[in-house]
């Protein structure tokens, strides 16, 4: 660790004991530190796991130091019918990594994707119950799209990003990157912040300049998808503006309705744009038919184990022995294997095994039933809840064909949003 480092860890420190909320903003506009990695003795760790661990014992210490241990039983109280699944969660994580083929990166999975997320979310329905540490926490995570789409940006005019295979047999094209390592992860990003953006968007009571910010994060945040060339998350923020829309009221819904009848009927009115749409919803492009062939060696592999699963970075270990090499009218076209298998659904039912997929289901069904239940009765805070829904509804849309949860920055968001919900619903409760 260098000397730099400790200093930041070291500031961390101090900023996690004295100003709580921001620490979160801090880790919230910080999220793709995870990126910087570095040894803590014999243990991997990254910056982002370290400032989450430092949030999170800095906010138990102070507890325990002041014996405010009828806050500790407050939160965990307000945690409501969520510990049950938060703990079975965990517990069959850890079991996953007991059958991991390699125990080693499992339990750096397990703390990295489950554990860590687990403890932000406890700081964060704590701490995020009044309106000031709550938009803390949405300024940190817009702030966070912002640099990232406006280097996504300077990248497509002054350099930077990478040239991909999108169509056989021409050119390579290019895609933004901004600070990530693939462009996919760049639309896995910002896709749900997106949709969380625009429930900051306020036509009264809020100075011009706010709106102003958060109208350009969220048309620089949609450029850098489009730079990115991440056609899931395109489709996960108009499935998100959907769900925002259909639900919001009578006249949105309407509206709604009207544009997707036009648009079909522009879509079927070229053949061109026609035969675009289908090949891309029936996987008949190269990107599909590479993921229907990870998806095959992925389906062949969870017939050795369907219940259990094969442990936490089972799949990345076992699928060179499952997937096919891809070939195109007898051309090879890819031998390459992936960390997981482009698809959420199948990926948390390999890592966790069946079980872990139901639970994963019951979170999402429990997270819904809040959302409308929150629509229904409380109408003052209808957008934040459809905001936070049509978020999920992004993540879940392009889970179909990516993994929008197995990464350090990603599973933190994914129990953003749920801690969110979580928090919003208590501060209804108690007024």
């Amino acid at each position: 660790m260098d000397i730099f480092l400790f200093c930041f860890l070291i500031f961390y420190f101090w900023l996690s004991l004295k100003k709580e909320k921001w620490a979160l903003f801090l880790i919230l506009a910080l999220l793709p530190l995870y990126q910087v990695r570095f040894k803590l003795g014999f243990l991997p760790m990254t910056l982002l796991e370290a400032m989450i661990l430092i949030c999170f014992f800095a906010w138990l210490f102070i507890k325990i130091r002041e014996k405010d241990f009828a806050r500790l039983n407050f939160v965990w109280q307000n945690l409501g019918g969520w510990r049950l699944l938060i703990i079975v969660w965990l517990c069959l994580a850890a079991v996953a990594v007991f059958i991991a083929p390699d125990k080693r990166a499992a339990a750096g999975i397990f703390k990295a994707y489950f554990l860590e997320p687990i403890l932000f979310l406890i700081v964060l329905v704590d701490s995020a119950e009044r309106e000031e540490e709550k938009n803390l926490v949405f300024n940190g995570l817009i702030l966070s799209a912002f640099y990232l789409s406006l280097m996504a940006v300077w990248q497509r005019f002054f350099g930077g990003g990478v040239l991909s295979l999108e169509v056989l047999g021409q050119a390579k094209v290019w895609r933004a990157t901004s600070l990530f390592t693939q462009p996919n992860f760049l639309g896995l990003y910002l896709g749900p912040i997106v949709l969380l953006t625009l429930s900051r968007l306020k036509l009264k009571g809020q100075n011009k300049f706010k709106n102003l910010f958060y109208l350009l994060t969220i048309a620089l945040s949609v450029l850098a998808i489009i730079f990115a060339r991440s056609e899931g998350a395109l489709i996960g923020v108009f499935s998100g503006l959907l769900f925002f829309g259909l639900v919001f009221n009578r006249t949105t819904r309407r509206l709604v309705l009207a544009v997707l009848l036009i648009l079909m009927l522009f879509i079927f009115s070229f053949p061109w744009l026609r035969q675009y749409s289908t090949e891309k919803v029936l996987l008949k492009d190269l990107s599909g038919q590479l993921r229907l062939n990870i998806w095959q060696g992925a389906i062949s592999l969870l017939k050795t184990s369907p219940l259990l699963g094969v442990g936490l970075s089972g799949y990345q270990k076992l699928i060179p022995k499952f997937q096919k090499p891809y070939y195109q009218s007898g051309q090879l076209i890819s031998v390459e294997t992936h960390p997981y298998p482009h698809n959420l659904y199948l990926a948390v039912w390999l890592e966790l095994g069946l079980l872990g997929l139901l639970v994963f289901i019951s979170l999402i069904v429990n997270f819904f039933v809040l959302i409308f239940k929150k629509i229904k009765r409380d109408v003052s805070s209808r957008r934040f809840f459809l905001a936070l829904g049509a978020a999920m509804i992004v993540l879940l849309v392009h889970g179909l064909v990516d993994t929008p949860y197995f990464k350090n920055d990603l599973s933190v968001l994914f129990w953003l949003i749920i801690g969110l919900g979580i928090a919003e619903a208590n501060l209804r409760k108690g007024g």
